[in-house]
């Protein structure tokens, strides 16, 4: 700075100051991801898709299923070529599935503690599964709805069929 003292304009570098540097930073070297075999991550995959048909663990982990016929929804494959959100409200609308979006839009809530400054602003519940074998549009249709996820099925992703490491 211009006027002050000696110390006006000097930046802060310790650990216990604000805007400082954070004490022992992380390594980039860390051991981030643990490898498991391989058997054992297909036996995980298939235990969460049959854990997702039992209704029972479905609605314990939050999901709003009363109105949906069957659990999993199984529909035809002309639900693929759905290219507009709005037709795609109606398909979840149609087989009762649209009040567990309606449940994660509701939740949107301020994430409490230091994620708020990082980035991380809010926090919301998750919403159904739509699993796919061919892309027709369908990722279109389903991307702007809060808290739908997608997932072609030769790879689906354990973390999305079971997040928060929470059955159903």
């Amino acid at each position: 700075g211009g006027g002050g003292t000696h110390r006006s304009g000097q930046a802060a570098f310790g650990n216990m100051c604000r805007g400082g540097r954070m004490f022992a930073p992380t390594k980039t070297w860390r051991k981030w991801q643990r490898k498991s075999n391989q058997n054992q991550r297909r036996y995980a995959t298939v235990s969460a898709l049959a854990a997702s048909a039992v209704a029972a663990l479905v609605t314990a982990r939050g999901h709003r299923i009363d109105q949906v016929p069957e659990i999993p929804l199984v529909l035809s494959a002309g639900v693929e070529a759905i290219s507009k959100t709005k037709e795609a409200i109606e398909v979840l609308q149609r087989f009762g599935a649209y009040e567990d979006v309606s449940r994660v839009k509701e939740s949107k809530k301020l994430r409490a503690g230091i994620g708020k400054m990082r980035n991380r602003r809010y926090v919301t519940r998750k919403g159904p599964l739509v699993v796919y074998s061919e892309d027709n549009g369908i990722i279109r249709a389903f991307r702007n709805l809060p808290g739908v996820e997608l997932a072609q099925v030769t790879r689906l992703n354990l973390l999305k069929l079971v997040s928060g490491g929470h059955l159903g």
